[in-house]
């Protein structure tokens, strides 16, 4: 990784958010939201769960605290926040291009919103591979490049510069290498709650109205018939190890 994209990582990322945390896993909008699409993507869970960028939890929380899953992150603020909320699971910061753990230690790998961030994906999926036991599995879920919502968060975000590259064909030849895709899957066609809830793009306060709640969740209900699933925000590939 370069220095400047290091940089910008630890600039956005590099320390602990509280609010942000809440507004995943609090707000009546968007804690709803974000529990479906996780569910979606990563039950059932296997018996010796890993969550790579785990962040500040919010994905473990939203799979209830799975008790002996292990998180791990680059930045040690994160892992101190996640350690403090989520005390049933373990957390440790790490690269995930050098994980701490034994060939086989575990039986089911989560990925959220991490690849695109990786100026080594391949060096990723190759670690992946080693950690996972043979026939484990590997979630993956990663935003879309030709959704509206997730391209101009692309475009004014130098750090999220990354989700111009994220397409299905791009994910699924990445695992490939080392992997068995055996399953695909859109989600979300326009993320509207993620903008209009947003603590600094929008108003969360906004989602205790019940009106607001379903004006928004309207809109994104039309969203699935009028835009083509190609277009939908997020990319859910669920691969199997080979050994």
């Amino acid at each position: 990784m370069t220095a400047r994209a290091d940089d910008d990582l630890r600039q956005a990322f590099g320390q602990a958010e509280p609010e942000h945390y809440a507004w995943q896993t609090q707000n009546p909008a968007v804690a709803d939201a974000e529990r479906r699409l996780i569910q979606r993507a990563f039950l059932p869970l296997g018996k010796r769960v890993l969550d790579l960028g785990c962040g500040d939890g919010a994905t473990l929380y939203h799979l209830g605290e799975p008790e002996g899953a292990y998180g791990v992150d680059l930045f040690q603020g994160k892992i101190d926040f996640a350690s403090r909320t989520l005390p049933r699971c373990r957390f440790v910061c790490a690269s995930v291009y050098e994980l701490p753990f034994e060939r086989g230690s575990f039986d089911h790998i989560l990925v959220r919103d991490l690849i695109h961030h990786l100026d080594q994906p391949e060096r990723f999926v190759d670690e992946c591979a080693r950690v996972l036991e043979p026939g484990g599995r590997l979630d993956v879920l990663e935003p879309c490049r030709y959704n509206p919502l997730i391209l101009l968060h692309a475009l004014t975000n130098r750090v999220e510069r990354g989700e111009l590259r994220s397409t299905r064909g791009f994910l699924v030849r990445l695992l490939e290498r080392r992997f068995r895709v055996e399953a695909f899957r859109r989600d979300q066609a326009l993320p509207l709650h993620r903008l209009v809830f947003h603590p600094k793009l929008g108003a969360p306060r906004l989602a205790n109205s019940a009106p607001v709640r379903s004006a928004v969740a309207t809109l994104e209900q039309a969203a699935e018939w009028l835009l083509p699933q190609p277009t939908w925000a997020y990319l859910h590939v669920r691969a199997i190890s080979a050994g």
